[in-house]
């Protein structure tokens, strides 16, 4: 039986941060943001919904705060200088905030530092990507323990969107000091835990550019009913046997392996994953709408999904408790919005939106507020919330539920 994340990790959520908070604190936090033409989106959902819990948290502890951006080698892959910056502005004036770059982080300099930092007071410390133990993980040979062991007097594992991986900024809290839950992480559990029980009254949209693991995919599946846009919609068009025109079928086959294409078969065979029936294409500077059925003789490229497909989703979509929608349906940044009309029919008590392209969207168009307004949620946890969903574990958790033994 999979295990309730959120209801085991109540012992050990934050309830009175007066108590439970030490200085120094130890916060892993992710602020790992989208990147254009090298500068931060700073409207992210994720780096202001942090800034609001790092402003909480510095009233009671001096805070040391741990994030990554990006993954070594990507363009997306920079110090975390500019997220500083960003956090200064979002942060109130009375909170002090600087930033610790990658050459002056394991100093005793540093260490100084943050044995003497006081309430209101935070430091930032680079890309911890940046250190190649990061994604090496041996709590025998960390230096990332060795160096705070002793220092730290609490520590604060927040970075949900990063739950899904055992990188050692996550693992190493628990050997480092007492290690509690982060607020935002126990919000975004609790969501979780609902969605799982109550999975026979929930449906799942699935965009972006990528199909997610085959395994997590079955299972979710398996439980729930499943829907698709963006190249995941494309691809099960395409393996139910429907032409998209020369155009992009020649996309899907460069951005999908051959894996991809046999996993979509199997969710198309087995489950019966919805896919749209009509599209917005892009055909020589003209906009318009073409149904599946005549994809094959456009040469337009698909740039969102058509009206039909909303009307439709949404009419199937409305019947769901709750509603999961996980990653663009279109090209949203170029204006293409079918899935804030989808969003707009099918908001209310239930809708769960995930992930930084997601939320980003949302914000965009200026219906965040909306959402959480009426009942909605703003998960930022993405990939991680798709893999508690499929039931798997969460590996820096399970450390932090046994802790006591460590």
């Amino acid at each position: 039986m999979t295990l309730d994340y959120y209801t085991a990790c109540i012992p050990y959520s934050l309830t009175n941060l007066a108590s439970q908070l030490k200085s120094p604190t130890l916060v892993r936090i992710d602020i790992n943001i989208p990147v254009v033409d090298g500068r931060i989106m700073e409207d992210n959902m994720r780096i202001i919904a942090y800034a609001h819990i790092l402003e909480l948290l510095s009233e009671y502890a001096g805070l040391v705060v741990v994030a990554h951006q990006g993954r070594p080698g990507d363009e997306d892959f920079i110090p975390l200088k500019q997220h500083w910056v960003a956090l200064r502005k979002l942060l109130p004036s009375k909170i002090d905030i600087d930033f610790i770059p990658k050459d002056k982080v394991f100093t005793e300099e540093t260490k100084s530092r943050i044995m003497g930092l006081r309430e209101r007071e935070i430091l930032l410390l680079d890309n911890i990507r940046m250190f190649e133990e990061e994604m090496k993980w041996n709590p025998e040979k960390s230096q990332f323990i060795k160096f705070f062991k002793g220092v730290i007097k609490s520590c604060v594992n927040d970075a949900i969107p990063v739950w899904h991986r055992a990188h050692t900024s996550v693992m190493a809290l628990p050997y480092i000091a007492r290690t509690w839950v982060g607020l935002r992480s126990m919000y975004e559990l609790k969501a979780l835990s609902e969605v799982m029980k109550n999975a026979k009254d929930c449906a799942i949209i699935m965009g972006g550019a990528k199909l997610q693991k085959i395994q997590y995919l079955t299972s979710i599946l398996s439980k729930m009913e499943g829907f698709t846009g963006g190249l995941p919609g494309q691809l099960v068009a395409r393996v139910k046997g429907y032409d998209l025109g020369p155009r992009n079928n020649s996309f899907l086959e460069s951005k999908m392996s051959r894996e991809d294409f046999e996993a979509a078969k199997i969710l198309a065979e087995k489950f019966n994953v919805a896919h749209p029936v009509d599209f917005v294409v892009l055909d020589n500077g003209e906009i318009k709408e073409v149904h599946l059925e005549d994809m094959g003789k456009c040469n337009g490229i698909i740039m969102d999904i058509g009206s039909e497909t909303v009307e439709i989703y949404a009419r199937r979509l409305q019947e769901k408790v709750y509603r999961i929608r996980a990653g663009p349906l279109g090209v949203y940044e170029k204006g293409f919005s079918n899935g804030v009309e989808l969003t707009k029919l099918i908001a209310g008590l239930g809708l769960i939106f995930l992930g930084g392209d997601t939320t980003a969207e949302i914000v965009k168009y200026g219906l965040d507020r909306i959402i959480l307004s009426t009942g909605g949620m703003l998960c930022i946890s993405g990939g991680a919330f798709i893999h508690g969903l499929a039931g798997e574990n969460y590996p820096s958790v399970d450390l932090i539920l046994k802790q006591n033994k460590l």
